[in-house]
């Protein structure tokens, strides 16, 4: 890789695992070159507007009366996107981090950029074959990388920059290609802020109104197998099923409660 490009390490902490629901409770980076100089840093805590779940609170260590001061992600968002300029971003499952910040881009209605993200996670899986887990901590630990604060923004975000440019070293020594662009494309589909704002951010929006008044809603439900339905629901709560977003409901067409999945929603009213 070009010693000379400009990369940012970012990690997020979060209220939970929605973007367009749940919360950014901090946001850090950390800019470095590829030749593993490091140029500056951003750490903000961020003022979700919502009470901090407990179990998200263990996680991270963040608390209510830690950020209840702070200025909420439409102050810290565009100095943000600033400090990313052009940069190529790195991210440790890039889709988590990426996610949340074009939702919320969309959402401020704030231009993000089209540079492709480096996924960490994918990386590794491609240069360390076979390992039990890949999980920042899990990675740093097995490979020899010291690492900070696990669940701290800046923490993760300067181990990430470390496991990146871990994993470039064995590239480049395997003679295989590191351009951003050869590097983006490893593991699936290319991840950028400006195309990865969920396409069904405005469902979840309506699906957490929803949620937060005990409204019912009427939803055109797309099973697997094509089939269309109209289903009125109360929705009650949000999950991950196989890695997608879903929403726990009480269906009123069947009498019971059902998961669907966010993405084969194809309308959402209320009524």
């Amino acid at each position: 890789m070009d010693p000379r490009i400009r990369c940012v390490a970012v990690d997020l902490e979060t209220t939970g695992l929605i973007p367009g629901h749940d919360r950014i409770v901090e946001i850090g980076a950390v800019a470095f070159s590829p030749a593993g100089g490091v140029e500056a840093e951003f750490s903000e805590l961020v003022n979700p507007g919502i009470p901090i779940p407990r179990p998200a609170s263990r996680v991270s260590g963040i608390t209510d009366d830690m950020v209840c001061d702070r200025p909420t992600v439409a102050g810290v968002l565009p100095a943000f996107l600033a400090f990313l300029g052009d940069a190529v971003p790195v991210a440790h499952n890039a889709a988590f981090d990426v996610g949340f910040l074009a939702a919320d881009a969309v959402r401020l209605a704030l231009a993000a950029p089209s540079t492709p993200a480096i996924d960490t996670r994918a990386l590794a899986r491609a240069v360390f074959p076979d390992r039990r887990s890949y999980s920042l901590e899990a990675l740093c630990r097995d490979i020899g990388l010291t690492a900070g604060s696990a669940h701290r923004g800046l923490a993760d975000a300067h181990t990430c920059r470390m496991l990146f440019l871990a994993c470039v070293e064995r590239l480049d020594a395997a003679g295989a290609k590191t351009e951003p662009a050869d590097l983006a494309a490893i593991g699936g589909p290319v991840i950028d802020l400006a195309a990865r704002a969920p396409a069904a951010l405005a469902t979840v929006v309506d699906l957490s109104r929803a949620i937060e008044g005990g409204a019912d809603v009427e939803i055109a439900y797309e099973s697997a197998k094509r089939e269309r339905t109209l289903r009125r629901i109360q929705p009650l709560s949000f999950a991950i099923v196989g890695g997608s977003p879903a929403v726990v409901a009480f269906c009123r067409l069947r009498g019971e409660r059902r998961t669907f999945l966010v993405d084969s929603i194809r309308e959402i009213r209320a009524v």
